[in-house]
């Protein structure tokens, strides 16, 4: 398949040994090609936005170079492979350290969150008229307290009383999404975490337009509020922080507060304008679906929103 895509043989071939919902190799050190497990009816809700976006001149993403399909079936997609690249899991966790241990300025560190948010601001601007439309406050609303209600009932043990504890906290903060807003929306990433922003050298992309991995093609394709990738994008720079307190230095949680505070402003004034106020509400509710998503996939994952969601919440 790389070697058609491409159009000149390719050799050689290892596979992406992360945790992944899909199964990806890497060939000749030039192209990734990601098997979708299952295979995604077509068309690829990824796929159409990659062809948008790369219409409307972003360039900020690895190269699209095709799919494999068959019997409307789309099997496989190809991109171009960014040697040395790392993702933000990696490569955020590790400047964070290394700021810890004096190695790297703050301002260094931060900076790159700002990159993250300008970024997330060109890919929005790339996607503003792809199914153009409204969507009510309202929606999110719902789907939060959806969320809440399902953490209650499925997370149990010291992080479920706390969770229990924070319940009406948690409602209060989510209140500014009841009104009657209504809010411009379009197609937008979907799954916007540190994870997807890829970077090699001084070069930072995003990758992985397949969107929210849990919900299905239909929901996939809907028009959303750019706040949605937002606040995921945001959550996810708080996380960081708390992935390098658990597991590499819990003697500096007060520290790293600090570079979430710093970070994750950085990152919204970068993006530019937006409702604070539904954004926070919105912050809140990425925090309730990483409660749910670590009590039915990834357990390990808890201790995250069980430390980002009382940072979200009044004192």
């Amino acid at each position: 398949m790389a070697s058609r895509l491409v159009g000149r043989p390719l050799q050689g071939e290892r596979a992406i040994t992360v945790d992944q919902t899909n199964q990806s190799v890497i060939v000749a050190d030039e192209v990734v090609v990601k098997w979708l497990l299952p295979p995604v009816l077509a068309p690829h809700p990824g796929v159409e936005l990659l062809h948008h976006i790369a219409a409307r001149g972003f360039s900020d993403m690895p190269q699209f170079l095709g799919v494999e399909q068959r019997d409307e079936l789309v099997l496989a997609v190809a991109t171009e492979y960014l040697p040395g690249a790392l993702d933000g899991w990696d490569w955020f966790v590790d400047d964070v350290e290394g700021w810890l241990h004096g190695a790297t300025p703050l301002d260094a560190i931060v900076s790159w969150a700002a990159r993250m948010g300008a970024l997330t601001a060109t890919l929005h601007a790339a996607l503003s008229n792809l199914q153009q439309g409204l969507v009510a406050a309202r929606t999110y609303h719902l789907q939060a307290v959806d969320r809440l209600d399902d953490a209650l009932r499925i997370v149990d043990g010291d992080v479920g009383r706390a969770l229990r504890e924070m319940g009406p906290a948690v409602r209060e903060a989510l209140a500014p999404l009841a009104g009657s807003e209504v809010l411009v929306a379009h197609r937008i990433h979907g799954d916007l975490h540190a994870g997807q922003f890829l970077r090699a050298g001084d070069r930072l992309v995003i990758t992985d337009f397949d969107g929210n991995p849990l919900a299905d093609s239909a929901e996939r394709r809907l028009p959303q509020s750019p706040l949605v990738d937002v606040a995921s994008m945001v959550q996810s720079i708080d996380h960081v922080g708390r992935i390098v307190v658990k597991r590499r230095r819990p003697d500096r949680a007060h520290a790293v507060d600090e570079f979430i505070a710093a970070a994750t402003d950085a990152a919204l004034v970068a993006y530019g304008p937006v409702d604070r106020n539904l954004l926070h509400a919105l912050r809140v509710a990425q925090e309730l679906h990483e409660y749910r998503y670590a009590a039915t996939h990834l357990p390990r994952w808890m201790y995250v929103p069980a430390a980002a969601l009382p940072a979200l919440l009044p004192r």
